[in-house]
């Protein structure tokens, strides 16, 4: 398994540049010093802590790399290794924090708690999960990414990103990125979305390779469309409170940051000793129907009262993706397409634009969707549309069914076979799933 971010100095000193690292016989980790830019060390081997600016293990030096005093004075490092006592009862401490400060409801605070926790193992995971947060105020939205700062691992809060301004951040830092952004584009999230898996890199500056596979919470305000995040993602809605809430001010802040960094870092340090010997791939974890349930029960893989505590909300995660995916536009323009492929040669796209938020409706879906946005989602599957007198089309030819039946069949949508058709009738089978 393999830790966080080292590099080796060519100097005769043996030093190792480190932002975390896993060795056969302890862990090593940031913690924070008297200097925001020079962080210390913690060596840990199961059972102690040894916190120093450099620490000496083998035949190797390891020292944490200084940090840009900007980074430095925002992110919050752990200044100890804390003392958690009972993992299911430290999660319950954290879900009350979210319940006493911002109001919402039990089930909410717990996945907010697992999402946190998730922020100290997001290393080890293949996809970490995205968080992703709609609400019309945004004073609630900036409440709620204090109080993840607070909790979360290397949190830095960030508004106005695009492309340029990420490349500039030393991602090897294995930062957790609150991302407080409405007008996020479509190209921006796809490619969030995109970088979100190991061994999938953006060049940099100067060609430099980064690896943003990495915590994100992102607020898109209350006008985001439901395909505005590209990928699977926690989805929290941050209603209006009905009750005064508690001040979350610079003081509170401080103090729950020092008791939550110390304790989660105590979470990460015995995460990462235990499975060193042990499978915890998160592709064994329960719930296979839903890459997010397992991202998250990989945060409780070796508590078994935890585990027990949290499957039921893990539960409710996958039936919400599974009711969310009857409202995701790129697929259900398909079930729009179906019919039309095989009675008409052509269908306008402002005739598919009102079939698909009419369908969207009648399931509950509240966005409605631009003749623009169609377009873009017909053009984002591959198909070609041409315009006549009235507007823009798509013609139904033997390459945009066939196309269509390609789909529908990626998808696994249940739909009805048409007598005759011959795509159809094609060598691969449409795998039934529930519709409505």
């Amino acid at each position: 398994m393999s830790g966080g971010r080292s590099r080796r100095s060519t100097h005769k000193s043996a030093v190792v540049i480190t932002t975390g690292c896993i060795l056969s016989d302890g862990v090593i980790d940031l913690v924070a010093s008297e200097d925001p830019s020079r962080p210390n060390l913690v060596f840990w081997d199961g059972n102690r802590a040894k916190v120093a600016p450099r620490i000496h293990h083998g035949d190797l030096w390891y020292q944490a790399p200084e940090l840009r005093p900007s980074i430095g004075r925002i992110i919050r490092l752990p200044d100890r290794v804390g003392r958690n006592g009972s993992v299911p009862q430290f999660f319950d401490v954290v879900s009350g924090l979210f319940q006493k400060y911002l109001g919402v409801p039990p089930v909410v605070a717990q996945q907010l708690a697992m999402w946190t926790a998730s922020t100290w193992v997001s290393d080890q995971l293949p996809s970490p999960p995205a968080l992703i947060v709609v609400g019309s105020n945004m004073r609630r939205a900036v409440d709620l990414f204090q109080l993840l700062a607070c909790g979360s691992r290397r949190a830095l809060g960030l508004t106005g990103i695009n492309r340029a301004a990420l490349v500039g951040l030393p991602m090897d830092l294995s930062l957790t990125l609150l991302i407080s952004q409405p007008d996020l584009s479509r190209s921006m999230s796809q490619l969030l979305t995109a970088a979100n898996y190991r061994g999938m890199h953006v060049v940099g500056r100067s060609g430099a390779i980064q690896d943003w596979a990495g915590s994100k919470a992102i607020f898109l305000g209350s006008a985001a469309s439901p395909n505005t995040w590209s990928g699977e993602g926690l989805w929290i809605s941050l209603p209006v409170s009905e009750t005064e809430l508690p001040l979350i001010d610079e003081q509170t802040r401080a103090r729950i940051a020092l008791d939550l960094q110390a304790k989660f870092l105590r979470f990460r340090l015995e995460w990462l000793w235990k499975a060193r010997d042990a499978d915890v791939s998160v592709g064994r974890r329960p719930l296979p129907g839903s890459e997010l349930a397992q991202s998250l029960s990989a945060c409780a893989w070796y508590e078994p009262q935890l585990m027990e505590t949290v499957t039921p909300v893990l539960r409710g995660l996958v039936e919400e993706a599974t009711t969310r995916r009857k409202l995701e536009a790129e697929i259900v323009v398909l079930e729009v397409l179906w019919d039309p492929a095989h009675q008409l040669p052509e269908l306008s796209v402002r005739k598919i634009t009102e079939y698909l938020n009419l369908r969207l409706r009648i399931r509950g879906g509240r966005y409605e969707y631009s003749e623009e946005e169609v377009g873009w989602l017909l053009r984002g599957h591959g198909f070609d549309r041409r315009r006549n007198g009235g507007g823009k089309v798509l013609r139904f030819s033997g390459d945009h069914t066939r196309l269509l039946h390609r789909l529908v069949r990626r998808f696994g949508l249940d739909l009805p076979e048409p007598p005759g058709c011959a795509d159809c009738a094609g060598p691969d089978t449409i795998v039934a799933q529930d519709s409505v």
